[in-house]
């Protein structure tokens, strides 16, 4: 799998862009790593976007656990005894 699998570019054209982290990157290269995409995306590189692919396997969501049902117990708290007035 590419890179463009996992990830779109968007507001500009595939070519060489200059990144903070890794410099030069030339993103018209197929062979990039995904892993360098991937931090890239994960610093919030302004010009990527995951695709839905790319969320399903790059970032997989586990299934939700069931939690034990607690029950609830619904009982009145205790008054106290109200004073007379003399």
């Amino acid at each position: 799998m590419t890179w463009t699998d996992y990830f779109i570019l968007i507001k500009v054209q595939p070519g060489r862009i200059v990144t903070r982290r890794f410099g030069t990157v030339d993103f018209s290269d197929p062979s990039l790593p995904v892993e360098k995409v991937q931090a890239l995306f994960e610093d919030d590189f302004p010009y990527l976007r995951i695709t839905t692919q790319g969320m399903e396997t790059l970032y997989p969501m586990p299934p939700l656990a069931k939690l034990p049902s607690k029950k609830m117990e619904t009982s009145t708290p205790a008054r106290k005894p109200a004073k007379r007035k003399a």
